[in-house]
């Protein structure tokens, strides 16, 4: 009992309870809406979703990222009372876009029109509370998250017991109960505080951290879903849907891989800038394990892929085991990419970060059709590989021709 208490006691344990909740309510989210919504239904919400996604990357890069190495280099009232109220501002003019579009004459945002109200609320309720819980969990207020991770979990009874869902009261509800779940992290801002307009030193360090973060935010994006954007026009819908259906699973995995860039980041930040190499090092050896434990579970999946996508999508898919196999391969390069980006950017060098993703996109640009046309899902999972590749390469080269890393 002793053992286990102190495993419990430690924070690093919390935030693995956290996170297989977040991953667990996720994951368990795709597929219950996947087979409530009908099929085009559930094809838009995934349109809305990855959207979303870039709005998420784009607040992270603004905001949160920033304020990951500020907190480390000392918290204050002030400067989370700024980030809070930041995060009001951009979620404001989030809003007030949506409705510009929405007021666009344009026949091919019908759909967007009908289901606005419904848009609004889930995109902003995703992107808040996503703040939120990244925001506590830097501050290390990991109960808390847990909380509110955990009061998001009402949204499956809603959901399942909803006889006819479609895709606005989807929309909906996940958007409601988005806002609901983010109530205890908004009265945790309003008590711990300080609000003030007088933040030109804060906006201006937000600025010029956020400015590469941003530009490498968006070029991330565009790198990421490029090869799955198009795979659609040259593969077809069938391979599209499983390779979409793929990634949905591996999300699971993508979400555990940012408690590196949630938690242990700042952590790394902090111990470095206070030069406390012993803890420093012992922070490694600590999410090494963690890296050699998801690497074991990639490695599962790829030599279970046949039985795996089946369980996940049915017999339809049997032709597709292949395609796990390929991403397993994938993930496992980004594995090995993360103690390089963690240097990228604990040592703020935010326009290498930038410029790594450009080159990224580059090779998508060149190479995609080529890929495709020849190599199809083959060929577009070998093109993300190579995106990896290519930016790790730049980023040791750039860290190496400076002589820097937080590891050594």
């Amino acid at each position: 009992m002793k053992k286990i208490n102190t495993i419990l006691s430690k924070p690093s344990s919390w935030v693995l309870a956290d996170q297989l909740i977040f991953s667990g309510s996720n994951f368990l989210l795709t597929f219950l809406l996947a087979r409530k919504l009908s099929i085009s239904d559930f094809g838009l919400f995934s349109s809305i979703l990855l959207v979303t996604y870039l709005l998420v990357g784009i607040c992270n890069a603004i905001i949160v990222q920033p304020f990951q190495i500020l907190a480390a280099k000392g918290l204050n009232e002030k400067s989370l009372g700024f980030v809070f109220q930041a995060a009001l501002f951009l979620l404001s003019i989030l809003t007030l876009l949506l409705f510009i579009v929405h007021l666009l004459p344009i026949s091919a945002i019908a759909f967007f029109t009908k289901n606005l109200p419904a848009i609004i609320i889930f995109t902003i309720g995703y992107v808040f509370q996503d703040f939120l819980r990244k925001i506590l969990l830097i501050i290390d207020r990991i109960k808390l998250v847990i909380i509110i991770d955990s009061l998001f979990l009402i949204i499956f009874p809603i959901i399942y017991f909803e006889k006819n869902m479609d895709l606005f009261k989807s929309l909906y509800f996940i958007g409601l109960v988005n806002v609901l779940a983010a109530i205890p992290g908004i009265v945790f801002f309003i008590r711990n505080s300080h609000f003030t307009l007088k933040n030109g030193s804060l906006i201006r360090y937000h600025f010029k951290e956020g400015k590469w973060l941003l530009s490498a935010s968006i070029i991330q994006w565009f790198s990421s879903n490029f090869f799955t954007l198009v795979a659609g026009i040259y593969l077809g819908i069938n391979a599209l849907g499983a390779l979409r259906l793929v990634q949905s699973f591996f999300g699971v995995i993508n979400i555990l891989l940012q408690t590196v860039e949630n938690y242990y980041l700042p952590k790394t930040a902090q111990l470095h800038y206070q030069n406390k190499t012993t803890e420093k090092k012992a922070l490694l050896k600590n999410m090494s394990k963690g890296m050699w434990g998801l690497g074991i579970l990639i490695t599962s999946f790829f030599f279970l892929s046949d039985p795996l996508i089946v369980l996940i999508g049915g017999d339809k898919y049997q032709q597709y085991g292949y395609v796990i196999k390929l991403i397993s391969v994938l993930y496992i390069f980004i594995l090995c990419s993360y103690p390089t980006r963690i240097s990228i950017r604990v040592l703020e060098q935010n326009k290498a970060f930038f410029i790594g993703y450009c080159i990224s996109f580059a090779f998508s640009l060149i190479s995609f059709h080529f890929l495709l046309k020849y190599g199809e899902l083959y060929g577009a999972v070998f093109g993300l590989v190579i995106n990896q590749i290519v930016m790790l390469v730049y980023w040791k080269i750039l860290l190496n021709k400076k002589q820097i890393s937080v590891w050594a």
